[in-house]
């Protein structure tokens, strides 16, 4: 019998299943609904001709064995590389390209029980500017407001967002502390570390949903259940699903 006070938790498959598959990528992301997720995360960049595409480093080096950024390439130029992160998965993946968000998008269409939260990186809005990457994004998901919620460590864009559309938006920080005490707006979610969570429990108590990553383990995300803390997000979906299955 399940315990009363047990909370369940809502998992949230950071880059989609991509402790088994190349990060940021179709493939990741459908493991991801096959394994019963229920909400995705993804990141998006610009290509140097502004095509979105989705991609998580601030280099290429990592996921492609290749030098430079996303900025620096045009996307036909991007279209050459593999997303195969070789130093874990060696050659299985090799002929994985970079996902468009594009194709995402026709993705999360044919399954509207999916929610994603789409994290607009840093480096795409220092490199473009915060009109332009907006200008690009945001009218792709028209229509899709009840399925997305866009979050980053770029204040400025979300409030934005928060300010112009029906997008839901959420604050992502390492650290408890970088949240503005007197933020003047309400965002619907508070991404953080757990790692960077405060040590008085009082202070989670907002109106904010929050959301923790990286759990990767029963034991952590226990611990963040215990606390209230139910949306925990995780590079092992599967896994975690299958460990909280008979909850």
């Amino acid at each position: 019998m399940q315990d009363p006070e047990f909370i369940a938790p809502e998992f949230i498959a950071h880059r989609g299943y991509s402790a088994s598959y190349p990060e940021n990528t179709l493939l990741a992301l459908d493991a991801a609904r096959q394994a019963g997720a229920k909400y995705l995360e993804v990141d998006i960049q610009l290509s140097a001709d502004h095509v979105p595409v989705l991609f998580h480093d601030r280099d290429l080096t990592r996921l492609c064995q290749q030098t430079g950024a996303v900025h620096e390439y045009s996307f036909s130029q991007l279209q050459d590389f593999n997303v195969t992160d070789s130093e874990k998965f060696a050659d299985k993946f090799a002929n994985n390209k970079i996902t468009t968000l594009q194709t995402f998008i026709d993705f999360l269409k044919q399954y509207p029980e999916l929610h994603t939260f789409i994290e607009l990186k840093r480096l795409m809005i220092d490199t473009f500017g915060e009109k332009l990457s907006l200008s690009i994004i945001l009218p792709m998901f028209e229509g899709m407001q009840d399925k997305i919620s866009f979050i980053s460590y770029n204040q400025e864009i979300l409030k934005t967002i928060h300010d112009s559309s029906d997008y839901k938006t959420g604050i992502v920080v390492d650290n408890w502390n970088e949240l503005d005490k007197d933020l003047s707006w309400q965002p619907e979610w508070i991404f953080c570390s757990h790692e960077g969570l405060p040590g008085n429990n009082d202070e989670l108590n907002i109106k904010s949903k929050i959301a923790i990553f990286e759990v990767g383990n029963v034991g952590l995300a226990k611990h963040l259940l215990a606390k209230g803390i139910k949306y925990l997000e995780t590079f092992r979906i599967k896994e975690m699903l299958t460990a909280f299955s008979g909850k």
